[in-house]
């Protein structure tokens, strides 16, 4: 009898140890971020994009207004543009869903900065949405150097 009261406590004992462990890990999103930081997502969406392809470097504040607005966003994040830049990739409409436009990487060369662009699509054979899509991606970009897409 003794044995099946003590049962439950210990059971108890150590699921609450795993717990633990699984709320010291940082998500892979937080991780990511930590590593990059010559760059932040500010927004990205598969909808409400332009309507054709574009990258567009943002300088001032008065052309982040109006990019967020042309995005209905009215959340216009505060950006410092005596130190950072702003980066916006519209992929452009599409009649499916299952397509993505996102930086891969950013890297500073000779005075530069690089963003990798990446686009992805749905393969032939994925089910996807069947709706019109114009997929876009906006960035801080955490410098003022040249800004080149590759």
């Amino acid at each position: 009898m003794k044995k099946l009261i003590l049962m439950p406590f210990v059971f108890m004992l150590f699921c609450c140890s795993s717990t633990k462990k699984a709320a010291d890990q940082k998500p892979a999103d937080v991780k990511k971020q930590q590593q990059t930081a010559l760059y932040q997502i500010l927004s990205e969406s598969a909808y409400q994009g332009k309507e054709t392809k574009s990258y567009e470097v943002i300088k001032d504040k008065a052309s982040l207004e109006k990019l967020y607005e042309a995005i209905n966003d009215t959340q216009v994040p505060k950006i410092d543009f005596s130190k950072e830049k702003v980066v916006a990739l519209f992929m452009g409409q599409r009649n499916t869903g299952g397509h993505a436009i996102k930086v891969k990487n950013v890297t500073e060369k000779g005075g530069k900065i690089y963003v990798d662009v990446e686009e992805t699509s749905p393969g032939s054979g994925d089910i996807v949405t069947m709706a019109l899509t114009n997929p876009f991606t906006i960035v801080k970009i955490n410098s003022t150097k040249e800004i080149l897409f590759q």
